[in-house]
C-alpha cells in the first residue's frame, strides 16, 4: 500500500502480519494497546541483564552465598515458550502434544531416558510448570537455572528446594520492580533501554484517522508509563504533541489477565499527585484510569466482543484471556521473528533435503515390510514342507530366507544411516537459529508448544506494532493456511 507520503512500500519477510484467523479491520471499532514489549520495545539484553544482577543482590542479601552475585548472565542462553519444572529445577522444551524433546537441569542436558522417567513416561499437565510467555521472564529463569547449577556443584551451600528457590526469586524479582530498583535505572537512561520505533507515531495515528478508537491497557502504574510513553511519543507528530493524544482512554495497573477474568471497579488517576479516585460512569477521553475490569470496559465504552482488537506479547496475560473470556480478536508481538525468520529462510534448502531424507526412510521401511512378510511366508510354507516330509522344498526356502535375512540387515543398516543423517541434519538446522533450544515455533520438526498457543489464541501476529503502516487500516486478513495433514498429501 502507499504510505501518507504516497509512497509504496512493501515489507520484508519478519515485517509481516501473519493470519492464523481471517480478520476483517473494517469492523474494529477499537485497539487496544499493552505497553512493555508492545508499544515500548526494550533493549533485552541490557534490561535483563539488569534486572538479572539486581535480583541477585537481593539473594545475597537475604542470605544466599556471595558467590552467586558472581553469576554470568547471558543473553543468549533462553528463549520464549519454555516450561519450568520448579519441583526438579529443571527447564523444558514441549512440542505441541506435550512430548518433552529438550529439557536442562541447570546447564546439565537430560538425556532422553531421563525424560522419559519424568515427563514422557505418564501424561503431565502443563499448567503445574512455570510457562515463560514473555521476555520479561528470562533474566528470572536464567537466574533460576544459575542457581540449580550452583546447587549440584556446591551441595549442602543452600539449604533449600528447588521450589523454595524460585517461590524466593519470584519475590525478589516483585520486590525489584516495586522499589524502583530496576525501573528507576531504565528511567534515568531510557535510550539504554529502550528500542524507539521511528514509525510507531505514524502507524497510531494512521489507525486513529481511520476512526478507530485506541486505548492503552497496561500492568506498569502510572508514573512508569507516563515517563516511558512521553519518551517514545511526545513531540512526534506536530499536531499530537502529547503521547496521550493518541489515545481515548488510558488504563494503567491493570492486573492482566485479572483484568479480563475479573470485576473490579475503575479509579481515575490523579495525575499530578498520582493518587486514585473511585470512578462511576463513563470514562472520560482525557482521563487516566487504574485497574478496572475488560467488561465494566466493554459496558461503559459501547465496544465489546470481536469489535476490539488487542495488542499484546504476552500470550497467556495478553492474548488467551482476552480471546478466550471475551472473544476480542487478537495481535500478538512476537519480537523473535525478526532474529528468526532470516535465519529459517536461510534453512529452506537443508529442510528440503530433510524431507527427502524422510521419503528415503519410507522407501526403506517399506522394502524391510516387504522382506519381513516374504519371509514369514517362506517359513510357514518351509513348515508345511517338513510336515509333508518335502525336504528338497524346506530347504530350498530355507536358502531363500537365509539370503533375504542378509537383505534385511542391509536395509535395517541403509534406515539407520537415514535416521542419522536426519537427526544431524535436524540438530544442525536447529543449532542454526539458536545452539540450545533451536526455533521458537518448532521443537525438532513439530510445532513447539508456544506455536500451538499462538495458533489458536491470536488472530493474526507481526514482530512489531508498527508494522501495521504496511497495510490499509481495513484490510480484510484473510487466513490461509489451515491446511490439515491430508490436505498436503
Amino acid at each position: 500500500m502507499a504510505n501518507r507520503d504516497g509512497e509504496i512500500r512493501s515489507p520484508k519477510q519478519w515485517q509481516k502480519v501473519f493470519v492464523n484467523r481471517s480478520l476483517n479491520m473494517e469492523s474494529i471499532k477499537a485497539i487496544g494497546f499493552d505497553m512493555d514489549h508492545t508499544l515500548c520495545m526494550y533493549n533485552s539484553e541490557r534490561f535483563e541483564e539488569l534486572a538479572f544482577h539486581e535480583t541477585l543482590k537481593k539473594f545475597f542479601a537475604a542470605g544466599y552465598p556471595e558467590a552467586l552475585l558472581s553469576l554470568k548472565f547471558d543473553p543468549s542462553f533462553l528463549i520464549r515458550g519454555l516450561l519450568v519444572d520448579r519441583e526438579r529445577g529443571n527447564v523444558l522444551k514441549v512440542d505441541g502434544h506435550k512430548y518433552v524433546k529438550i529439557a536442562y537441569h541447570g546447564h546439565r542436558k537430560l538425556t532422553k531416558a531421563e525424560r522419559y522417567t519424568h515427563y514422557n513416561r505418564d501424561s503431565f499437565k502443563a499448567e503445574s510448570f512455570l510457562s515463560v510467555d514473555t521476555l520479561f521472564a528470562l533474566s528470572e529463569v536464567q537466574i533460576f537455572m544459575e542457581i540449580v547449577e550452583y546447587m549440584e556443584r556446591h551441595p549442602g551451600e543452600i539449604l533449600k528446594t528447588y521450589t523454595e528457590v524460585y517461590s524466593d526469586l519470584r519475590y525478589f524479582i516483585d520486590l525489584s520492580h516495586r522499589d524502583g530498583t530496576i525501573k528507576n535505572k531504565v528511567l534515568e537512561s531510557p535510550e539504554t533501554f529502550i528500542l524507539k520505533d521511528k514509525y510507531l507515531a505514524k502507524t497510531l495515528l494512521n489507525l486513529k484517522d481511520t476512526g478507530k478508537s485506541l486505548f492503552l491497557l497496561t500492568n506498569s502504574n502510572w508514573a512508569y508509563t507516563q515517563n516511558i510513553m512521553t519518551y517514545l511519543l511526545d513531540n512526534q507528530i506536530e499536531d499530537l504533541p502529547s503521547w496521550r493524544d493518541y489515545f481515548d482512554w488510558v488504563i494503567v495497573g491493570a492486573g492482566k489477565p485479572g483484568f479480563f477474568m475479573g470485576v473490579q471497579p475503575f479509579f481515575e488517576v490523579m495525575t499530578e499527585s498520582g493518587l486514585f479516585k473511585y470512578h462511576e460512569g463513563a470514562l472520560q477521553k482525557n482521563a487516566v484510569y487504574h485497574g478496572g475490569s475488560a467488561r465494566l470496559f466493554q459496558g461503559i465504552t459501547g465496544f465489546g466482543g470481536d469489535e476490539i482488537l488487542y495488542v499484546g506479547d504476552h500470550i497467556f496475560g495478553d492474548i488467551m484471556q482476552s480471546k478466550d473470556r471475551l472473544n476480542w480478536r487478537t495481535l500478538l508481538i512476537i519480537e523473535e521473528l525478526e532474529r528468526e525468520l532470516s535465519k529459517v529462510d536461510e534453512q529452506k534448502s537443508s529442510l528440503k533435503e530433510i524431507h527427502l531424507l524422510m521419503e528415503q526412510r519410507e522407501l526403506h521401511e517399506s522394502e524391510i515390510q516387504k522382506i519381513v512378510s516374504i519371509m514369514k511366508s517362506n517359513s510357514r510354507h518351509r513348515d508345511k514342507a517338513e510336515e509333508k516330509g518335502d525336504t528338497k522344498k524346506a530347504q530350498h526356502l530355507q536358502k531363500e530366507n537365509d539370503k533375504l535375512r542378509e537383505e534385511l540387515k542391509e536395509s535395517k543398516r541403509k534406515v539407520e544411516d537415514v535416521d542419522s543423517l536426519i537427526s544431524n541434519s535436524i540438530k544442525d538446522r536447529e543449532a542454526l537459529i539458536h545452539p540450545t533450544w533451536g526455533e521458537l515455533m518448532k521443537v525438532g520438526l513439530e510445532r513447539s508448544r508456544f506455536a500451538n498457543q499462538m495458533s489458536s489464541f491470536a488472530c493474526m501476529y507481526t514482530s512489531r506494532v508498527s508494522n501495521l503502516r504496511y497495510y490499509n487500516p481495513n484490510k480484510k486478513f484473510t487466513s490461509y493456511y489451515e491446511a490439515l495433514p491430508h490436505d498436503a498429501q
